[in-house]
């Protein structure tokens, strides 16, 4: 079935107007997306077409895509209400939340702040708070996203985070990767990274859902420590589940979009 949007609009958040896109089955399943840094609605494109019998709900975080700029400094917690936002907007529960990169980190603190409303998680290559060597490269991103736009940025970012497989034969899933980045906002982007820097663990015990975490064999962004680490934290999760493909580096839905599919069906 082809991808049909059956909705798509502004939503006022406390910081922002967030562009969102509903489509799928109004009264089917919920699941909520959230893109990673640099990511848009469209981030999810390549699974909407496998997910029509569903509730598909995408937004652009607030300062990314077609979201307005916030109105100050972003976090973790900022982005959290933005996905409230959203929730509230469509009146759903027992929701499906995928959540890659730091969009899976602001899906663990949204399911720990209101599990009642959270029923799966799927988090594609989920990142935890950076260590200090970490928090200084984001910083330094985002400096130079503010100095030279996202052009200084988007190469450095795509070579170092898809899989040399992708890279070398895939020149569509590249180039849409880049359009992503190179489309960004310079400042929301600069916003996000010290927004992850700054960012803390979620109150692991208030996670009650399940969880499924999706990792690439290639992805050095959420490497298979930092996935352990996700898994081992979430000692109060109804079941925690993990899966891990080859040939895939951090751009997961982008770079196995049947796969991607498949585990948000379940």
């Amino acid at each position: 079935m082809a991808s049909s949007v059956n909705a798509r609009g502004g939503i006022q958040s406390a910081s922002s107007t967030l562009f969102f896109e509903q489509e799928g089955n109004k009264d089917g399943p919920a699941i909520l997306c959230i893109h990673g840094l640099g990511g848009t609605t469209n981030f999810y494109q390549p699974v909407a077409s496998a997910l029509q019998d569903y509730n598909l709900i995408r937004f652009d975080l607030s300062g990314h895509g077609r979201s307005s700029p916030p109105a100050g400094k972003t976090s973790i917690e900022s982005y959290v209400e933005d996905c409230e936002a959203v929730i509230k907007h469509f009146h759903v529960k027992d929701l499906t939340v995928a959540g890659h990169s730091l969009g899976g980190l602001i899906a663990l603190h949204l399911a720990a702040k209101r599990p009642e409303l959270v029923r799966r998680l799927v988090l594609f290559g989920p990142v935890k708070t950076p260590p200090e060597a970490g928090q200084n490269g984001l910083k330094a991103r985002a400096k130079t996203a503010r100095e030279g736009g996202m052009g200084a940025v988007a190469d450095t970012v795509i070579s170092g985070s898809l899989s040399p497989t992708t890279l070398q034969s895939r020149p569509e899933v590249v180039g849409f990767a880049r359009e992503l980045l190179s489309r960004q906002q310079p400042e929301g982007y600069a916003l996000a990274c010290e927004a992850l820097a700054n960012s803390s663990d979620p109150e692991w015990d208030k996670i009650k859902a399940e969880v499924l975490i999706v990792g690439g064999a290639d992805n050095k962004v959420s490497a298979a420590p930092t996935r352990e680490a996700i898994a081992a934290s979430l000692k109060e999760a109804k079941k925690v589940e993990q899966v891990t493909w080859e040939n895939v580096g951090h751009w997961l839905v982008l770079e196995n979009p049947k796969g991607s599919a498949e585990v948000l069906k379940a």
